[in-house]
């Protein structure tokens, strides 16, 4: 079934203020941004044959003192790896199973400043404290409630001084056993304290701009195809992401809506908003059409052939296997009614993403120039969003404009460490990884 959420969660993704800060004055124009970042070290790649032959990195992060954490997916189990500030190895940990310590279902991963990692584990419903080594230490249960248990993080960011993780959650439909349940449009982020306790609670810290009403539903169901119904307009065309990372000082910078306003929210202090002067583009008749072809095209596409009975598994009784043919043949008709049917926003967004440095200044991602890069269809590939065009803005942690990088000459880094040192992950034509550790020069950390 998780793997239908994933389809599901693709298609959630798909149907998708003022500015100030600093004591001078807007720029509208760019300031293009030279990419010749100093290179520290690089691991992985086609000729490793050890650790650090990787098969799909997941995630990357870095510790205070710059050791950087692995997460590499390897068919149906998942390793970390730890290396040192020069690319050798400290530590590698992660085995499969339902003992303490062990792995049931990786969601996120994020190091801890201080030294060591915090796994989010979906199978054990627990967030997972290992050590610097590589040693299991603890585990809090998530504490959850209600509708929430089905509700997986989508981004997880710890905290700078390693006391608490900062997360949104993701859009999900689930079916088991002839309920039904979906949760769609919570645009909070929440801050969840590592402390001493057995639980974690997740606490509300900031409010994002809800575009569409937050929904959640639990619903008894023949019919899959039911809880699309149910769920309506939740979804949008167009609807602008909720995207966020932490700041020193235990705060949040954050973008929600399609405007270019990022938001910057600390504890005890009031809210500011920096950007700059660039404003989206309407969302017209013409652009609506072309969008929702679009998602329809590449929707038959990705669904092409992949429900036929054969593809069930030849060692099911014919009887449940036509069921099944069935059941999924109806959820995949009410996604098609969702993409067909789905509302559009009046603006085209202008932020596709955002990071932040250690030393709090703010990388701002924006969508290229073709409106259609945005619009997904169920099922896509994470990767098409890193295939598209755009720029990449720094804002200084004042909130002032410094300048601009092209993606054509350098991707958002995957991760950003202190000192400057960030890493990036690249593929070649057989889709072998390596991981490139660079230096930034002092004007854009």
């Amino acid at each position: 079934m998780r793997s239908c959420c994933v389809a599901i969660a693709g298609l959630l993704a798909a149907c998708g203020g003022d500015t100030g800060g600093g004591s001078a004055p807007p720029v509208s124009e760019d300031r293009p941004l030279a990419a010749d970042f100093e290179e520290v070290y690089r691991i992985g790649g086609i000729a490793a044959d050890g650790w650090d032959a990787f098969t799909e990195i997941e995630q990357l992060d870095f510790d205070a003192r710059g050791h950087l954490y692995i997460r590499d997916e390897t068919g149906s189990s998942t390793r970390f790896v730890v290396v040192d500030g020069a690319g050798g190895l400290v530590a590698e940990f992660g085995s499969m199973g339902d003992g303490p310590g062990e792995l049931r279902d990786v969601d996120q991963m994020v190091a801890r400043p201080g030294g060591g990692a915090v796994i989010v584990d979906d199978g054990h419903r627990a967030y997972l404290l290992f050590g610097p080594d590589g040693s299991f230490e603890r585990a809090l249960r998530f504490a959850d409630t209600g509708a929430d248990r089905a509700v997986s993080a989508q981004t997880v960011r710890a905290a700078r001084d390693g006391g608490a993780l900062f997360l949104i959650r993701s859009s999900t439909v689930t079916l088991s056993q002839g309920e039904a349940s979906g949760a769609t449009g919570d645009r909070t982020i929440y801050r969840v304290a590592l402390g001493d306790g057995e639980e974690a609670v997740q606490v509300p810290f900031a409010e994002g701009w809800e575009p569409r009403p937050e929904q959640q539903v639990t619903m008894e169901t023949g019919d899959p195809a039911d809880v699309f119904a149910e769920l309506g307009d939740a979804f949008a065309y167009f609807e602008p992401r909720l995207v966020f990372d932490v700041l020193p000082g235990g705060g949040v910078a954050y973008s929600d809506s399609s405007a270019y306003a990022v938001k910057i929210r600390t504890a005890g202090a009031p809210p500011r908003v920096v950007g700059r002067p660039l404003h989206p583009q309407p969302v017209t008749e013409q652009l609506r059409e072309r969008a929702r072809a679009r998602v329809l095209e590449r929707y038959e596409e990705s669904v092409e052939g992949q429900f036929s009975a054969p593809d069930l598994g030849g060692d099911l009784p014919s009887a449940f296997q036509e069921q099944l043919l069935a059941t999924m043949e109806s959820m995949m008709e009410g996604m098609r009614e969702m993409a067909a049917n789905a509302p559009f926003m009046p603006e085209v967004p202008l932020l596709h993403g955002l990071r932040t440095t250690w030393d709090g200044s703010i990388w701002v991602q924006r969508w290229g120039g073709d409106p259609l890069e945005q619009v997904r269809f169920p099922g896509a590939a994470p990767e098409a969003d890193e295939a598209a065009d755009g720029w990449i803005d720094v804002l200084s942690a004042q909130g002032e404009y410094v300048g601009t990088y092209s993606l054509e000459d350098t991707r958002m880094p995957a991760a950003f460490g202190p000192g400057g040192i960030v890493a990036f992950v690249e593929t070649d034509e057989f889709d072998v990884p390596t991981i490139i550790v660079k230096r930034l020069p002092e004007a854009v950390r």
